[in-house]
């Protein structure tokens, strides 16, 4: 897969967690800051280099709502880390 595509997938799978977990990054609307452009970005990297994206799409084709991300998941720390929104 190319990389742009790649990363737009990630970007959808961990975005995708972070909605069925309830979580933010940034409040509508808001501007991001360079640290939380980067820590975006860094997630989204990390989701990349994922060992199992197919079950994490699998996982939220299947799930409204998830307390936690799945285990294998590279960014589980941070997006627990995450306030809820």
């Amino acid at each position: 897969m190319p990389l742009a595509s790649n990363l737009a997938r990630s970007a959808d799978l961990m975005t995708g967690l972070m909605g069925r977990m309830g979580k933010v990054v940034l409040a509508p609307n808001e501007v991001p800051s360079l640290a939380q452009a980067r820590k975006i970005r860094n997630m989204v990297y990390r989701c990349a280099a994922c060992p199992d994206q197919r079950g994490c799409a699998a996982l939220q084709a299947t799930a409204l709502h998830l307390d936690s991300p799945p285990a294998y998941c590279p960014n589980a720390d941070a997006l627990t880390a995450l306030p809820s929104g």
